[in-house]
């Protein structure tokens, strides 16, 4: 084997471009050659034909339809990424709001989903967690509601609606003297809120301190006197009391409220 073929053993991808080399060159050769003995010359091709190979065929406007599409896909993509580049401030914002909405149409398994990204872009903000703890309060999980509120009042102690609803949650779990104690609290520092002393005078007959619950149930009672719930539980705890003549006022207070509202719907 001479040098030469041995060089192109080593080297087989040379081989491949030096044939592709000879050949255009044979052709070219023959071209020169045989251009005398040829009567009939080649057809010269348009400056068009040689820039684009496509003429006015329909490639070439599908490759021109392609190409704008690419170039409004791009712009589309652009602004679309320009409108979802929020700042953590715009996007907690925004999944405020929505968290809200969810919690307003009843769907708290929803509201979960989007007050944890506004506690995500807003770390030090105390009112998505107060909210997260309503929202697990509505689903019924109370044990990570209570923990939910009591960050809340970790970092703002005396948070009113924090106290307020984390008492409400402590009294459907029967802790009554808790309960108790934040709901003071509460009627302590909003004399006219009615609920907040039906609550408290649950808690109260819950403990078993009946005098207490009755003054709280009445105060009740006394703010929003057209609350069925209110006089019907006044009646129970009178009943319990032996006082049978202020039970029997509530009951009969009770059912014409209900008569009233009955009229009302019809």
């Amino acid at each position: 084997m001479s040098k030469g073929d041995r060089k192109k053993a080593d080297f087989p991808e040379e081989d491949l471009l030096d044939e592709v080399s000879v050949d255009e060159d044979e052709h070219d050769e023959h071209e020169a050659v045989e251009a005398p003995r040829k009567a009939k010359p080649k057809a010269k091709k348009t400056v068009r034909e040689e820039d684009t190979g496509l003429g006015d065929s329909p490639s070439l406007y599908l490759h021109s339809a392609l190409l704008l599409g690419g170039r409004l896909l791009n712009r589309m993509l652009n602004w679309y990424n320009g409108i979802f580049s929020l700042t953590p401030k715009d996007k907690a914002k925004m999944f405020r709001n929505l968290s809200r909405r969810a919690i307003v149409g009843g769907d708290p398994a929803e509201a979960i989903r989007y007050l944890k990204e506004w506690m995500r872009n807003d770390r030090g903000d105390t009112e998505p967690v107060y909210q997260m703890g309503v929202a697990l309060s509505m689903m019924g999980d109370y044990a990570r509601a209570v923990n939910a509120f009591d960050k809340v009042l970790k970092q703002r102690p005396g948070h009113p609606m924090a106290v307020y609803r984390k008492s409400a949650v402590l009294l459907k779990l029967k802790k009554y003297p808790e309960a108790a104690a934040g709901l003071e609290q509460v009627v302590e520092a909003k004399a006219d809120d009615a609920r907040a002393f039906y609550l408290l005078g649950l808690a109260y007959e819950g403990m078993g301190d009946l005098d207490k619950g009755v003054a709280a149930m009445s105060k009740a009672v006394e703010l929003d006197p057209e609350e069925v719930k209110y006089h019907q539980h006044l009646g129970f705890m009178n009943v319990r009391k032996d006082d049978h003549k202020t039970a029997a006022e509530h009951f009969t207070k009770v059912m014409e409220l209900e008569r009233e509202s009955s009229g009302d719907d019809a």
